[in-house]
C-alpha cells in the first residue's frame, strides 16, 4: 500500500491511487473506471502514481476517478484503517460517511455516487454487499456484472440498505 501523507488530497483520492495501483500490479485487464462523466470497461492499469492513472486507454487524473471494478474473480483490495479528521473537507464529507458504511459492513446496500452508471449500476443506483470500509474508500462486493468494486466515500451522494 502506498505511503499516504497528510495533505488535502489524502482522504479519498491516496486511498484510490492505492487500490488502482493494487489493480495495476495484478495485471488485470477487466477493470472500469467511473469518472464524472462516464465509464470505461476492460482497462488495464499500468500504473498509478504521482495522483495519475496510466492505463492502456489514457491517463486519468486519480481526483476523478469516482469508482473502479473488476469482474470475475474478485478483488481483494488492502484497505487503509480509519482515521479521524478533526477539520476539514474530509472531516465534513468522508468521516461522516464513512462512520455510516463502516455500520452496513456485511449488508447489501444501495449506493449512489457520482458517475454512478454502467457496468456498475443500471442506472445511478449500485447495489452490493458491503464487504470492508477503509478511510476514503468502500468496498462492495456481489455486483452484478461485476465481482467487486471500490467507490471514493467522497464521491458518495446517498447510501440506503438495499430492498432487492
Amino acid at each position: 500500500m502506498g505511503k499516504f501523507d497528510r495533505t488535502k488530497c489524502d482522504c479519498c483520492v491516496c486511498p484510490m491511487q492505492s487500490v488502482m495501483q493494487q489493480l495495476g500490479d495484478s495485471n488485470r485487464n477487466d477493470v472500469g473506471i467511473a469518472t464524472p462523466v462516464g465509464v470505461d470497461g476492460d482497462i488495464m492499469i499500468n500504473s498509478a502514481e504521482g495522483f495519475i492513472a496510466r492505463t492502456n486507454n489514457g491517463s486519468y487524473p486519480i481526483c476523478n476517478v469516482t469508482a473502479v471494478g473488476v469482474g470475475a474473480p474478485p478483488f481483494d483490495f488492502t484497505v487503509k484503517p480509519l482515521k479521524k479528521d478533526v477539520k476539514g473537507e474530509c472531516s465534513c464529507c468522508e468521516d461522516p460517511a464513512t462512520n455510516e458504511l463502516n455500520l452496513l459492513i456485511g449488508e447489501v446496500v444501495d449506493i449512489e455516487f457520482v458517475g454512478g452508471v454502467a457496468p456498475f449500476a443500471d442506472g445511478d443506483i449500485v447495489t452490493g454487499t458491503v464487504t470492508k470500509v477503509g478511510e476514503g474508500i468502500l468496498f462492495l462486493s456481489d455486483l452484478g456484472t461485476l465481482s467487486s468494486a471500490a467507490i471514493s466515500t467522497c464521491q458518495i451522494t446517498r447510501i440506503e440498505l438495499s430492498t432487492s
